[in-house]
């Protein structure tokens, strides 16, 4: 009897920062008896990711933006570096690397070829960009055997668009690429006396606080959530608004919003922290009023953490809440109905608390092994998961 040869698994990602969304992935993976390849450019990040997750590191230089001589040299050095793997596997996401990935993948030959879909950058563009990045994206998923679209709205825009074909859109379980560590973000998994402390020292008058959890970013709904926390604050200043995550100045169009963010007196800017549960766990309400994004996995994070979230009805936040039952959602862009919405939760302890408790259940959905699991369905060809349109339910 001849020895049965482990399966080779390659995944593909653009930017090294990217390996957040796939953090426990190919460990699980190796567990499961895959041999595991990441594919994308050299980092510090990407070093540790792969020491801590078992993988290989398959180093290639990409560029975000389009740079077409570029571009043709990174196809190349994917495609040489998928001829001497050999995967059986490839799952390639993040538009950039969706491109090249699966461009190569296809003229190699590779057996499953799996295309993750994180969300549209053309959602919000126009002109002659907007229809480049439909095109990438149409070639994407073109040479695609499958497509992953991480929420049913990404699935939906996709059809509605004519981007992809239906019948290769996969949603698994209820949304997200890689799910949330419910161990992780668990109210037990803090220290009470950690919690507190860390409360007292952001808020020693023991005001109502707010929170966001992102890279600052004007597609994330900065401007909106300013201005909804601006007039909250005015008429209730013991309120104070708790922001953690990066300020990325090339995506904010208005540099001076930045300013006011932070001379602002009732904004804590904490930077990026690497305990994000720690800084959930002392928010009362939490905020999330994006424009768009693939999947909201903040939003899930806050959930689990027991705390009401107040996000919108774009693409993949609004999959991320169950209006109603876990959270308010409120219409992109629309800085007033946010403002009615934080003053409701504000004033409404007893239905806060009750959508506290409720989000715990709900991110019940989005455990890593529920999307795992499911991933590795599609790697060995098994109908899926859901069908469209979809039926939203709470749990």
């Amino acid at each position: 009897m001849g020895i049965l040869r482990m399966k080779k698994l390659m995944i593909g990602i653009t930017a090294p920062g990217s390996v957040v969304l796939i953090v426990g992935q190919m460990k699980w993976f190796k567990a499961q008896g895959y041999e595991t390849h990441l594919m994308c450019p050299s980092d510090k990040r990407v070093s540790a990711y792969c020491k801590n997750e078992g993988c290989e590191h398959i180093e290639v230089k990409i560029e975000r933006d389009i740079h077409l001589w570029a571009d043709l040299k990174s196809l190349w050095s994917i495609y040489k570096a998928i001829r001497k793997i050999k995967p059986d596997i490839v799952n390639v996401g993040t538009p950039k690397m969706g491109l090249l990935g699966m461009v190569a993948a296809k003229l190699s030959g590779v057996k499953r070829r799996i295309y993750t879909c994180r969300g549209f950058r053309f959602e919000h563009e126009k002109g002659l960009k907007r229809q480049i990045l439909v095109w990438m994206e149409r070639i994407a998923g073109w040479c695609a055997q499958d497509i992953i679209c991480i929420s049913p709205s990404v699935r939906d825009i996709a059809v509605k668009n004519k981007v992809f074909k239906l019948k290769k859109c996969v949603v698994i379980h209820k949304g997200s690429s890689n799910g949330i560590d419910l161990n992780q973000f668990s109210p037990q998994a803090i220290e009470k006396n950690q919690s507190e402390q860390l409360r007292k020292a952001l808020n020693p008058e023991n005001g109502f606080l707010f929170g966001f959890v992102s890279r600052l970013v004007d597609r994330k709904g900065i401007k909106e959530m300013y201005t909804a926390f601006h007039k909250i604050n005015k008429a209730y200043p013991a309120t104070k608004l708790v922001i953690v995550g990066a300020i990325e100045w090339e995506q904010i169009s208005d540099k001076m919003l930045v300013e006011d963010f932070n001379n602002h007196p009732s904004i804590i800017m904490t930077g990026s922290q690497k305990d994000v549960p720690l800084y959930l766990s002392i928010i009362d309400v939490f905020l999330l009023p994006s424009w768009w994004e693939g999947f909201g996995n903040v939003v899930v994070q806050a959930a689990a953490m027991g705390v009401a979230v107040i996000s919108t009805t774009g693409t993949g936040t609004k999959d991320a809440v169950c209006d109603g039952f876990n959270g308010i959602l409120v219409p992109i862009k629309d800085s007033e109905a946010l403002y009615e919405a934080m003053k409701e939760l504000m004033l409404d302890s007893k239905k806060r608390e009750n959508l506290g408790k409720n989000g715990i259940a709900w991110a019940k959905n989005f455990s890593n092994e529920v999307i795992w699991k499911g991933i590795e369905q599609l790697y060995k060809g098994d109908e899926l998961l859901i069908q469209w349109p979809i039926k939203k339910s709470r749990i």
